[in-house]
């Protein structure tokens, strides 16, 4: 009898699995924000980073990324 409700458990489980990684990465998509800087010529860099990160940008050195929320943009 045990085995049967252990089975009937573990397939209970199985079967809601991806239930739950779906609803993860729906969580982490709305995680981020969109960067966005126009350049000197006229051109708007976009890039994406978490929500609790800056934006940075280092136009002379054509460097854009997303910076940490301890240090910053260093």
């Amino acid at each position: 009898m045990f085995r049967v409700l252990t089975s009937i458990a573990i397939a209970a489980l199985i079967s809601i699995a991806p239930l739950a990684l779906t609803a993860g990465t729906a969580d982490a998509a709305n995680a981020t924000k969109v960067c966005k800087h126009k350049t000197a010529s006229g051109k708007v860099k976009t890039w994406r980073c978490g929500v609790n990160q800056p934006c940075c940008a280092a136009e002379m050195i054509n460097y854009y990324t997303c910076g940490s929320k301890t240090f910053g943009c260093l």
